[in-house]
């Protein structure tokens, strides 16, 4: 029997790689910004909507932060042995959020994966959380620099919708929503 947690790592695991895998392959996408959006933010439409995690609730949200990432430019410089140490350096931290108000954050790199303890909304902020969604900005099929990209993934009409934004830059609604999340830690990212 696999554990939740177990399956929790895998999940993460391969997001991390999927991560990886297009910023070590960057210099091969082509310069299309419509193409390069919607090849990074694949793995994030691709991820189950339950969490293990989270004892198999459905997901709300998720909202993840990669850092350790660099422009396209520097990438395609690079040789191949200078992309696999660059991809060693990318960090997901993220934050799951079930519908119920259930709520669990994970760091994950090449070498680690941590989780914290499950958090809960009360009906209130879960109500706020709901609020703010609606009226998120769009990010218009923009990738923000590398650096550090904040990844908003909420489900509407049983499908992912994915916006990133610019961590350096936000906008309003979405620091409000990671007000809420940081509550019990102090800070998400």
């Amino acid at each position: 029997m696999i554990s939740a947690r177990s399956t929790l790592a895998g999940h993460i695991r391969a997001l991390l790689a999927g991560v990886i895998f297009l910023a070590a392959s960057l210099p091969l996408l082509a310069d299309d910004t419509a193409t390069a959006y919607a090849n990074w933010v694949k793995p994030w439409t691709e991820r189950p909507i339950t969490s293990p995690a989270l004892n198999g609730a459905g997901l709300k949200l998720v909202v993840s932060c990669v850092r350790g990432e660099t422009n396209a430019a520097a990438v395609k410089a690079m040789s191949p042995v200078e992309r696999l140490d660059l991809a060693y350096h990318i960090r997901v931290s993220a934050t799951e959020l079930a519908t119920n108000g259930g709520f669990r954050s994970y760091l994950v790199n090449n070498t680690t994966a941590k989780t914290s303890t499950t958090a809960w909304l009360t009906p209130n902020e879960l109500w706020q959380v709901d609020q703010l969604l609606s009226i998120l900005p769009d990010d218009h099929g923009q990738l923000p620099p590398p650096g550090m990209r904040i990844v908003f993934q909420f489900l509407a009409d049983g499908q992912w919708h994915v916006h990133v934004y610019d961590g350096n830059d936000l906008p309003a609604e979405a620091h409000s929503i990671l007000s809420l999340l940081a509550k019990p830690y102090g800070k998400l990212f």
